[in-house]
């Protein structure tokens, strides 16, 4: 048979007071500590959820951002080049209408130029044709003056041709 003395008795009872003190100040603070710091986790890792998705909708934002400015960069770049070939065109045009300006231009001067030459041998061919042709109507030549007045004639008409001075 058990025998319950008082010094079991308290025992027993110094153990269940150690039980409540235990629990009291330590257990409860213990576990209110621990829901804490659990919350705190919690709430953390729902904070960095938020963060990351909004992460990521300013990543796609930033993207699309970026996606759009090289859209309008190329397009620029494409204006310019059009813009550019466009301007080549017509400073490639203005110069042959200046060329062909300046051909014909010339291609005008020359042929006044071959005009007044012609005009003036004309001039001269004549002039030297009346000329000869009244020193042969008044002077009777002989063989040799005749050789010598058309040797002199044709002197005279080559070096005007090439325009030498007489």
């Amino acid at each position: 048979m058990v025998n319950i003395n008082t010094t079991m008795l308290w025992e027993v009872i110094n153990f269940f007071v150690l039980l409540w003190l235990l629990k009291r100040f330590l257990y409860e603070p213990m576990t209110n500590m621990l829901d804490k710091r659990k919350n705190k986790i919690e709430s953390d890792l729902e904070e960095a959820k938020e963060k990351k998705k909004e992460a990521r909708e300013l990543k796609k934002k930033y993207e699309n951002e970026l996606k759009n400015a090289r859209q309008e960069a190329q397009e620029i770049v494409e204006n310019a080049e059009e813009r550019g070939k466009k301007k080549a065109e017509e400073i490639v045009e203005n110069a042959r209408e200046e060329a062909q300006r300046i051909k014909e231009r010339n291609e005008a001067e020359i042929e006044q130029a071959k005009e007044e030459a012609l005009s003036e041998l004309r001039t001269e061919v004549s002039s030297i044709s009346i000329m000869v042709a009244s020193k042969f109507l008044k002077e009777k030549l002989d063989e040799k003056e005749h050789k010598e007045l058309i040797n002199q004639y044709i002197e005279d008409l080559d070096a005007k041709k090439l325009g030498e001075a007489k």
